[in-house]
């Protein structure tokens, strides 16, 4: 048989579409979300796939570019890895635990700390912030110590400040590194937490989407009217609403094998042709699937409709599609005792 043709109708327009702004559209809602989810709890930042959102707070970081409002994008790091010039963002906190602590200073980035008392088990621990009301910081590593336990803690101050910041984080505190967020991204990211960017780049493509899917509903509502009008005899399938139903291969199979039974026999080839439409390339299960419609077709030629019928009432496993041959069965042998055509 010939190779399926080319979708051209309305639904699959609409359904390549729909595909198409799809991801965007789920990657939009899901950013938007976030924006809104961490101004509104930046205790409890939210973080996908070690990727988060920080919306500036303060003046800190003006004289580094970075002004109130500003979205950036911090990125969880392995805290051994920072250094003196490196952009954090972190909790501010001074755990009761680490009271009297002594900090030596790491004079290079290889340096590595020297332990010589384990870690208190008392310490706090970072999911103890969150949602504590405990606001992000965000700011730049100025030094680098370590305690007795080999733990580091950094030394940060905001650029614009005159003094360093009074508590020295701990690296357990830490959220993540900057990552280098060009100007426009920010600007990006701060429209978007807006009521508008939300509305252009969530609201309206999503509402779009649902225009799509629904007129695609309506195609498909309007094709199962048309599969009922074939089977009733009150349309041809040459007809050109019938005719784009078959062209698209939407058209149910258990409607092609009862329609396929009720046409003349001498449209019967040309019609397989356009109702059954394998590709080159099939698997073993739609070769078996070809072979039996090949076998059924002969069956009907040769046997007539009763015989074609039963054979797909015996090679059909869903009871819905068995329940319709059986009524177009019984209907057979009704219209054959009464002497209908």
């Amino acid at each position: 048989m010939a190779n399926k043709k080319t979708k051209s109708t309305l639904y699959t327009v609409f359904g390549k579409i729909g595909d198409i702004i799809l991801i965007p559209v789920i990657f939009l809602a899901l950013t938007v979300c976030l924006l809104i989810f961490f101004q509104g709890r930046q205790d409890n930042m939210p973080s996908v796939f070690g990727i988060s959102i920080v919306r500036i707070m303060s003046g800190s970081m003006q004289k580094s570019g970075f002004d109130i409002g500003d979205s950036v994008i911090i990125k969880k790091t392995n805290t051994d890895e920072l250094w003196i010039g490196d952009i954090i963002a972190f909790f501010q906190k001074d755990d009761p635990a680490d009271k009297g602590k002594k900090l030596t200073l790491l004079s290079t980035a290889n340096q590595q700390p020297v332990v010589t008392k384990p870690i208190p088990q008392e310490r706090l621990t970072i999911d103890d912030l969150k949602g504590t009301g405990m606001r992000v910081i965000f700011h730049e590593i100025k030094n680098v110590y370590y305690d007795e336990t080999g733990t580091r803690f950094f030394q940060t101050k905001g650029s614009s400040n005159d003094d360093f910041d009074t508590v020295k984080v701990r690296e357990d505190f830490v959220l993540g590194k900057y990552v280098s967020t060009p100007n426009w991204v920010r600007d990006a990211l701060k429209w978007l937490a807006t009521p508008t960017g939300m509305i252009v780049c969530v609201c309206l493509p999503l509402g779009i989407l649902v225009i799509l899917e629904a007129l695609s509903l309506i195609e498909q509502i309007n094709f199962m009217y048309i599969e009922k009008k074939l089977l009733k005899g009150e349309m041809h399938w040459e007809d050109r609403e019938a005719k784009r139903l078959i062209k698209t291969g939407d058209m149910e199979e258990i409607c092609k094998i009862i329609y396929f039974s009720k046409v003349d026999e001498a449209e019967r080839e040309e019609l397989a042709d356009n109702l059954w439409i394998f590709k080159t390339n099939l698997s073993k299960k739609q070769l078996i699937y070809k072979e039996k419609v090949k076998q059924a077709i002969k069956i009907l030629n040769e046997k007539g409709k009763r015989e074609y019928l039963l054979f797909w009432k015996n090679n059909l496993k869903w009871k819905w599609d068995i329940k319709q041959i059986d009524q177009e069965l019984t209907y057979l042998i009704y219209a054959e005792r009464v002497g209908l055509k």
